[in-house]
């Protein structure tokens, strides 16, 4: 078993589990997807360390090498029935410096099959950029259609899938952040590339058509252009299941956030429709308020695209077969 590895050698092993042992604020902002987070300095205890080691760098040392000493302590405890001696496992830090050495070093002389990323997330994100600005292996299909036609429920039936909108935390829409907070920029990008990477040989990959803008994250131009160059299929949708797929997407969303999405439509859309969409809405007449947005904003707004083939999409399971027939004839 290797014990240091670069990161290639990393990603082509099969890791039980992955540790990430630098501070949670650095976790959260971004982190290889999937791994845990142990880290062996607090945030409070990485502030206070950088600070020290301005003055004086020997007692920095000192001092982080007590706060990791107690931290490894506990978190051994916490991991000895998540770990396996028997099964192979990852560890990094910002730089494979002495974060994850120092855990490294304890966890390889207990026994643990551990394995060392070298150049820690620095490295992958290396790697995460130099693959996303790279061209892609994959054979995409691309879904388009006008809101609500059901292209998201294909994409998340379909186990090929590149799903942007769920990576995203963003429906790509003017009333798109129903999802939660987003994940950075960088974790965007962590997140495409796991699962790119996921599909490389997958027969084809099924992805939405979506904008290069999903609320306050971008697409990667090189990969937002492939898809959009790959064979399309219009799926179409009758108005009123249309109608119901909005209902179920955005009917639980608050007063605040309807009429914050409603300011950035508004000069998109006539004053006598938005007005009417408006007091429908807190009339409660949902059904009215997805018609009026439907009819009078989304599908004048929407950019009709080139395609290849069209599918009327009343049932997920015929739509799905379709879509493999029509990918079998590209072949």
């Amino acid at each position: 078993m290797i014990k240091i590895a670069n990161i290639a050698e990393f990603l082509s092993l099969e890791l039980s589990l992955i540790l990430d042992v630098r501070s949670p604020k650095e976790f959260a902002y971004s982190h290889i997807p999937n791994a845990l987070n142990y880290p062996v300095l607090q945030d409070s205890q990485y502030e206070q360390i950088g600070t020290i080691y301005k003055q004086n760098s020997f007692n920095a040392k000192a001092m982080g090498a007590s706060f990791v000493c107690q931290n490894i302590a506990n978190h051994l405890v916490n991991l000895k029935d998540l770990l396996s001696p028997a099964k192979p496992f990852g560890i990094y830090c910002a730089r494979g410096g002495m974060r994850s050495h120092s855990f490294y070093e304890v966890l390889k002389r207990i026994g643990y099959q551990v394995v060392l990323l070298e150049g820690g997330y620095k490295a992958y994100r290396t790697e995460v950029l130099n693959y996303l600005s790279s061209p892609l292996k994959h054979r995409f299909i691309t879904l388009v259609g006008q809101t609500g036609c059901g292209k998201s429920e294909i994409i998340h039936s379909f186990a090929n899938s590149l799903d942007i909108e769920s990576l995203a935390k963003h429906f790509g829409s003017s009333f798109g952040g129903v999802l939660g907070k987003q994940p950075s920029m960088k974790y965007f990008y962590d997140l495409l590339f796991a699962r790119l990477k996921n599909l490389e040989n997958a027969p084809f990959v099924l992805v939405e058509g979506e904008s290069k803008k999903l609320g306050n994250l971008i697409l990667p131009t090189l990969l937002y252009e492939t898809y959009h160059k790959a064979p399309k299929i219009l799926i179409i949708s009758p108005l009123e299941d249309r109608i119901k797929r909005i209902i179920k997407q955005y009917g639980k969303i608050s007063k605040e956030f309807f009429e914050t999405s409603m300011q950035k439509i508004a000069p998109f859309m006539k004053k006598s429709f938005w007005e009417e969409a408006k007091n429908a809405f807190y009339a409660n007449n949902l059904e009215k308020v997805a018609e009026i947005l439907l009819i009078e904003y989304y599908d004048k707004v929407y950019k009709k695209e080139n395609y290849l083939y069209s599918i009327t999409h009343t049932n997920t399971q015929n739509t799905l077969q379709e879509i493999q027939n029509f990918a079998n004839t590209l072949k």
